[in-house]
């Protein structure tokens, strides 16, 4: 057999050997299986362009509001979603709430709704996600379907990024520059509500806390660019997330506030950030475990997945009434 150059060989290599286990020899076989196609797949999953993955998050549509900081002090929308970006210290946002919880204190009555976008090592180069992650087109095979989940709403972009991308030195502070402003004029194109919040500094504590002085030296560089990335652009900058909050805050009960959020970030944790990925909207969808084993026309993941929406909404509605001094309910 001569195959073509279009056609792939399907290889089942098998061996057999014995492990030992208590005294006693029993036999294990191990196959590898080189899975066989006539012609490679029409989506290659390494040629997935995540270098402005978030862009592709919201819905495209521009959000007609003007700068979020007026005259001086944050001043969010009534209803507006908030959209948190950056690596890992804003994804652990969610576990704690605490920003969440100043905000709604401050802002009551205007019914804020946060989405944490934060993923662990997203940068200004490159923010990974899975494929077809809210990407137009999904899988090709066969009963596969695109990723069918709401987008975000355009509103306020908090982005902290510089970190991270500070361990790579000097040398690379013009490649961060760049990269950074690339990110945030394809956001500019729904929302040009951004504010840009420094990174936070290096500890000088534990087992690395011997290398924070000579970090910090080279990270404040980072965020002297990036409040010049801010001033240039027309965006606002600030040094925390906690600076963006005024200090009058509403009387609430703020364990039952604290704890509201927290269920409505584990109810959106779910919604982005879903398990079994490729049985949902990845490459596994074709497969009988991604079915009803009654049914396999029945998508039991999206059907779960499309309930979550309806859950965060209600939490929120809770959050709301607690942020304005009502009872848990």
């Amino acid at each position: 057999m001569n195959p073509g150059p279009k056609a792939r060989l399907s290889v089942l290599v098998g061996y057999r050997r014995f492990t030992d286990c208590a005294g006693m020899r029993f036999p294990v076989t191990v196959a590898l299986i080189v899975l066989a196609s006539g012609q490679l797949r029409a989506f290659d999953p390494a040629n997935q362009d995540d270098s402005q993955a978030l862009v592709r998050h919201f819905e495209p549509r521009p959000n007609p509001l003007g700068s979020p900081i007026q005259q001086g002090s944050f001043d969010p929308g009534k209803g507006e979603t908030i959209s948190l970006m950056g690596g890992a210290e804003v994804f652990q946002m969610q576990d704690g709430g605490s920003f969440e919880l100043i905000l709604n204190r401050a802002y009551p009555d205007r019914q804020l709704k946060v989405r944490n976008l934060g993923w662990p090592a997203d940068t200004v180069y490159r923010q990974q996600r899975p494929m077809y992650f809210y990407t137009a087109e999904g899988d090709t095979q066969k009963g596969s379907i695109a990723d069918s989940r709401e987008k975000v709403a355009p509103g306020t972009f908090l982005l902290q990024f510089g970190k991270v991308e500070s361990l790579d030195g000097l040398d690379a502070l013009d490649g961060f520059v760049s990269s950074y402003e690339a990110l945030l004029q394809g956001l500019a194109k729904v929302s040009r509500r951004i504010v840009l919040v420094q990174p936070s500094l290096y500890s000088n504590e534990g087992p690395a806390g011997a290398l924070a002085e000579e970090r910090n030296n080279i990270l404040s560089l980072y965020r002297e660019k990036i409040r010049e990335i801010a001033v240039e652009n027309q965006f606002a900058v600030v040094d925390s997330f906690t600076e963006l909050v005024p200090t009058r805050i509403a009387s609430a009960d703020v364990e039952s506030l604290r704890a509201a959020i927290l269920r409505k970030n584990h109810l959106w944790d779910q919604y982005y950030r879903p398990t079994n990925w490729a049985f949902l909207f990845g490459d596994r969808q074709h497969v009988p475990s991604s079915r009803d084993h009654r049914d396999a026309n029945r998508r039991w993941f999206v059907e779960e997945i499309d309930k979550l929406p309806a859950l965060i909404a209600e939490q929120e509605e809770m959050i709301w009434n607690l942020a304005g001094g009502g009872e848990n309910e």
